[in-house]
Formats: C-alpha cells, structure tokens, sequence
C-alpha cells in the first residue's frame, strides 16, 4: 500500500516479523525531503521491531522501534549531501552517517540539532 507519492508500506515493514508501524508524520516529512532532494530515498531499515533491533546492532531506545527513524542508502558522497542537504532543509534535526547509508530520525525524546559518524 502507497504511504506517499514515493513510499510504499512494504520499504518500512521489518524483515524478521512483517510488521510496518511507522509514524504516517515522519514519512510524509521524509517524502518532503525526496521531493526537494530529487533523487529516490532507497529504504535500508524502517520499522524494527525488538528482536531485529536486537540482532542488527540497534540501540535499545531505537527511534526505529517506535517508527520515528530510517536508514537511506547512500553510496556516494553525491548522494550523501544530496538527502542530507535535503533532510535539513525539511527540518529533521537528528542525522547519522554511515559509509553506505544515512539515518534519520525526528524522535523528540532525544537530543535534536545533532550529527555523528556511524
């Protein structure tokens, strides 16, 4: 099922049980961030639940367990400043950068105004 214009259900749901649950705000945020990014936002990890969390290296509190967070496939450093240049401008505030992918979240019960290396 369609979530947005560029988002189906399926790119979030959680390899290990199936199960979607993800926050309809933050990805209509992230949607924003496509649409002024112009480049596809490739889905590596969406909705977690605690056992995949678990067994991929998530932290505990994971914003990907309560459907606030998700990590985008980024190879180059093209695409990297693309999305987060476009992440920014969209107002998430919480960034994480990894050598192939970029996670991000907008979980206000954390820390905001924030960039680390993963």
């Amino acid at each position: 099922m369609r979530i947005t214009k560029n988002f189906t259900d399926d790119e979030f749901r959680c390899p290990c049980c199936g199960k979607e649950e993800m926050d309809r705000d933050f990805v209509g945020q992230l949607q924003e961030a496509r649409d002024k990014a112009g480049t596809p936002f490739n889905i590596n990890s969406g909705w977690r639940c605690q056992k995949h969390n678990g067994a991929v290296g998530g932290v505990e509190a994971s914003s990907h367990l309560v459907g606030q967070a998700t990590d985008l496939r980024a190879h180059t450093s093209n695409e990297r400043f693309k999305i987060i240049e476009a992440l920014i401008r969209v107002g998430f505030k919480r960034i994480g950068i990894g050598r192939t992918y970029i996670h991000v979240d907008n979980d206000n019960t954390k820390t905001q105004g924030v960039m680390w290396l993963t």
